[in-house]
C-alpha cells in the first residue's frame, strides 16, 4: 500500500502540470471599454456686428463635438495562440462653411458674414466628421516564444509610430524580446481614415487661383471674379512605407525600449528651399512690390531615418530616473535631436515629507513635408501673371520647425498629515530651426531685432487631501514670464467625495492678470514696412474662470463626468483702436463624458 501511494505521488509530481486542468489559463479573456464624450464651446461679447463691426472681438463660430470611442481586446483564443485588438474613434461634428468664399454673392466680412455664422465644428481648417481607426490587429503565436501581428498597430519601441503591416517578434528570455516590422505608414497628422493616405484639402483652404486678373494702367487691382478661387483639387494618394526593428528589456530596477525605423513617402515634398523670383516685374503703373517666389521643386519628400530609446532606472529605492531620446539620422531637416526628455524623482525624506523632481526636455517639431504641402505650404498659389514674368500679390505661407528647451525643478512636501505644498520653477527657450534656408526673410534685421526667445514661470501652492471632514482644497499662485506677456495667475479649488467615494464634486475659481509687452504703448503701431516691431499683442486685462465638476462611479465598470466652465475676459481700453472700449467676452464651455468597461 505504501508503494502504491509513493508511486501515485511521483506520478502527480511529474505529470501533474500536464494533466491538471488549466481552465484559468486556457479560458479566453475578453476586455473592453466604450466611452462617449461631448463638448461645446461658445463665446459672445454682446456687440451687434451689424451696428458696430469694429468693436466685435468674439468669434462667430462655436466648437462642438461628440466622440464615440470603443476598445475591444480578446486574448487566449484558439488554445492561447490568438489575440485580437480593435480601437476606433468616431467624432461627430459640423463643418465650417468655408465654401461660402466660392460664392461671388457672399462676403467674408461685414454684415453678411455675421448674419450667417460659419457653423459648429471642432476640427480646425478641415471640419467634418472623423473616422479614426487607431488600432486593429491580430497576434498569432505558433509557439510560445514567437508571435506574428498583422493589421494596424502602434510600435512602442520606435516612438509609438503607427503602421499598417506585419510585425514579427521573439522572446529571447525572461528579460529581452525583439521584433521587426514593415508596412504602410499613414499620415502622422491624420485624424480620419479618409486622410490616412491622402493629403487633405480642407474645404478649399489650399485651393488654387486659376484666372488671370486684368492689368490696368495705374495701381494693380482685380475683381473677386478675376481672382476666383477653385475648391481644392486632391492630388490623389500619398502612400508611405515604414520599416524597422526594436527591442524591449526588463529587469528588477531597469526597463525600457530601443528601436530604429526608416520611412519613405512617394510624393513631392514641400518644394525645397524658398527663393524669390527676381525675373518677375511689377505690373504697369503700379509701385514695385514683392517679387513672386520661385516655383517649388517637385522632387520626392526626403526619407526619414531615426532611432529612439526609452529607459527607466531605479538605482536606489528612493531615486527614479527616466529618459526618452529620439534622434533623426537623416531627413529633410538633416540630422538632429528631435526629442530629449530626462526626468528624475528623489524622495529625499521618507513618508513623502520631501520629494525633489528635476527635469529637462528638448522638442523639435516633426514635419512630414508631403502632407503639409497642400495644407499650409501653398507656394504655387497666386495668379498666372508669374508665367509672363509679372509680379502679383500672393500669400506664400512658409512653415519652419521650431526647437524648444525647458528645464524644471519641483520641491514637493507633506507638512502634516494630509497637508502639503510645493514650489516649482521652469525656464523655456525657443529657436527657429533651419531659418537660414530663407535668408531674405529670417535673417533681416527687422525680424531679428525684436525676437523673444526666453520665458519662464514660478508657482507656489498648498493643498490638503482631506484632513478636515474629507474636504480637499488647494491654492496655487503662478507668475508667468511669457515670451511677450506677463501673467499673475491665482487658482483655488475645493472638493469632496460622497457615497463611499462613488460621487466626487469640486468647485474652482481662477483669475489671471495679463499684461502684453506693448500694452499701454500707443506709439507702437503695426506697419507693413516693419511688421515685427509692433504687430504683437497690446492687451492688458483680467480673465476670470469659475468651474464646477461632478463625477459619478455607481459601479466599478461605469463612470460619468460633467464639467462646466464660465469664463469672463475683460480688457483695458485701447486708445489705438477705432473704438477705445474693449467689450467683455463671456465664454461657456461644457464637457460630458461617460465610460463603461468590462
Amino acid at each position: 500500500m505504501r508503494g502504491k501511494l509513493l508511486l501515485a505521488t511521483l506520478l502527480m509530481l511529474v505529470l501533474g502540470p500536464v494533466l491538471a486542468p488549466t481552465d484559468a489559463a486556457a479560458r479566453p479573456l475578453y476586455r473592453g471599454k466604450v466611452s462617449l464624450t461631448g463638448f461645446y464651446y461658445t463665446e459672445d461679447d454682446g456687440v451687434d456686428p451689424t451696428l458696430n463691426i469694429d468693436k466685435r472681438i468674439a468669434t462667430n463660430s462655436n466648437l462642438g463635438l461628440i466622440d464615440l470611442r470603443a476598445t475591444v481586446l480578446a486574448s487566449r483564443l484558439w488554445n492561447e495562440r490568438l489575440d485580437f485588438k480593435l480601437d476606433f474613434r468616431l467624432r461627430v461634428t459640423g463643418s465650417l462653411d468655408f465654401e461660402r468664399k466660392f460664392d461671388s454673392n457672399s462676403k467674408l466680412s461685414g454684415d453678411d458674414f455675421y448674419k450667417t455664422p460659419l457653423g459648429i465644428s471642432a476640427r480646425g481648417y478641415l471640419g467634418g466628421r472623423e473616422y479614426d481607426l487607431r488600432e486593429a490587429y491580430i497576434t498569432f503565436r505558433p509557439v510560445p516564444t514567437w508571435h506574428l501581428s498583422l493589421g494596424r498597430m502602434y510600435i512602442a519601441e520606435t516612438d509609438a509610430i503607427k503602421v499598417d503591416g506585419v510585425r514579427v517578434g521573439h522572446d529571447f528570455g525572461p528579460h529581452w524580446s525583439g521584433s521587426a516590422f514593415f508596412g504602410g505608414y499613414p499620415n502622422p497628422y491624420s485624424r480620419s481614415l479618409l486622410t490616412d493616405y491622402t493629403a487633405p484639402c480642407g474645404d478649399g483652404v489650399a485651393g488654387l487661383r486659376n484666372q488671370t486678373p486684368t492689368i490696368i494702367a495705374g495701381p494693380f487691382d482685380a475683381t473677386p471674379e478675376e481672382l476666383a478661387t477653385q475648391q481644392c483639387q486632391n492630388d490623389g494618394g500619398k502612400f508611405g512605407l515604414v520599416g524597422g526593428a526594436g527591442a524591449r528589456y526588463s529587469y528588477d530596477v531597469l526597463w525600457g525600449t530601443v528601436g530604429a525605423a526608416a520611412s519613405f513617402f512617394f510624393g513631392p515634398g514641400d518644394g525645397g528651399p524658398v527663393g524669390p523670383n527676381f525675373s518677375a516685374v511689377a505690373p504697369m503703373g503700379s509701385d514695385p512690390i514683392q517679387a513672386n517666389l520661385q516655383a517649388p521643386s517637385d522632387s520626392l519628400d526626403a526619407p526619414r531615418v531615426f532611432v529612439s530609446w526609452f529607459n527607466s532606472w531605479r538605482p536606489h529605492e528612493r531615486v527614479d530616473l527616466m529618459s526618452d531620446l529620439v534622434i533623426d539620422l537623416y531627413g529633410s531637416a538633416g540630422p538632429q535631436l528631435t526629442r530629449a526628455v530626462i526626468l528624475s524623482s528623489i524622495r529625499a525624506l521618507s513618508g513623502d515629507r520631501l520629494t525633489i523632481r528635476l527635469g529637462y526636455s528638448h522638442m523639435s517639431s516633426l514635419a512630414i513635408n508631403m502632407y503639409l504641402a497642400r495644407l499650409v505650404y501653398n507656394r504655387s498659389a497666386g495668379t498666372s501673371l508669374s508665367a509672363i514674368g509679372a509680379s502679383a500679390v500672393e500669400n506664400n505661407l512658409t512653415v519652419l520647425r521650431t526647437g524648444r528647451d525647458e528645464g524644471r525643478v519641483t520641491l514637493d512636501s507633506r507638512f502634516f498629515r494630509r497637508l502639503g505644498g510645493f514650489i516649482e520653477g521652469r525656464v523655456r527657450a525657443r529657436a527657429l530651426i533651419n531659418g537660414d534656408s530663407v535668408n531674405d526673410v529670417y535673417n533681416q534685421t527687422s525680424y531679428t531685432k525684436n525676437t523673444s526667445n526666453l520665458a519662464g514661470d514660478v508657482s507656489l501652492g498648498v493643498r490638503d487631501t482631506g484632513s478636515i471632514a474629507g474636504v480637499r482644497a488647494s491654492l496655487v499662485y503662478s507668475l508667468i514670464f511669457d515670451y511677450r506677456a506677463q501673467n499673475h495667475v491665482v487658482s483655488f479649488d475645493v472638493g469632496r467625495d460622497f457615497w463611499k467615494d462613488r460621487i466626487t464634486a469640486s468647485l474652482g475659481y481662477t483669475v489671471a492678470i495679463t499684461t502684453d509687452q506693448f500694452a499701454n504703448n500707443d506709439k507702437v503701431f503695426c506697419t507693413s514696412g516693419d511688421p515685427f516691431s509692433g504687430c504683437f499683442g497690446k492687451r492688458s486685462g483680467m480673465t476670470h474662470e469659475a468651474s464646477a465638476q461632478i463625477a459619478l462611479n455607481p459601479w466599478r465598470t461605469l463612470f460619468f463626468l460633467a464639467d462646466y466652465r464660465l469664463i469672463a475676459m475683460t480688457s483695458d481700453d485701447r486708445k489705438d483702436l477705432p473704438t477705445k472700449e474693449v467689450p467683455t467676452v463671456i465664454t461657456h464651455a461644457i464637457l460630458f463624458r461617460s465610460e463603461f468597461r468590462w
